[in-house]
């Protein structure tokens, strides 16, 4: 399965919140850089933000979920 990124951010709380509504509209995802989130300013580490990715053929429901609540 190949997942697309949706949204890219440096705020965990934009992450939380994200998840919470995939989560409630039945939609699957990854956040991959979760684990890096900690160090980020580190070394340069995490300058990037965290992703979220979601199934390609969900892209489109995730995409308009996001655009419902303001993302």
């Amino acid at each position: 399965m190949k997942f697309v990124t949706i949204f890219n951010t440096t705020h965990s709380s934009e992450i939380a919140i994200i998840r919470n509504l995939l989560e409630e509209h039945d939609i699957q995802y990854m956040a991959p850089d979760m684990a890096t989130d900690s160090a980020a300013g580190l070394a340069g580490l995490g300058i990037t933000g965290m992703r979220i990715q979601v199934p390609e053929d969900q892209q489109e429901q995730a995409l308009a979920v996001l655009k419902a609540h303001g993302f």
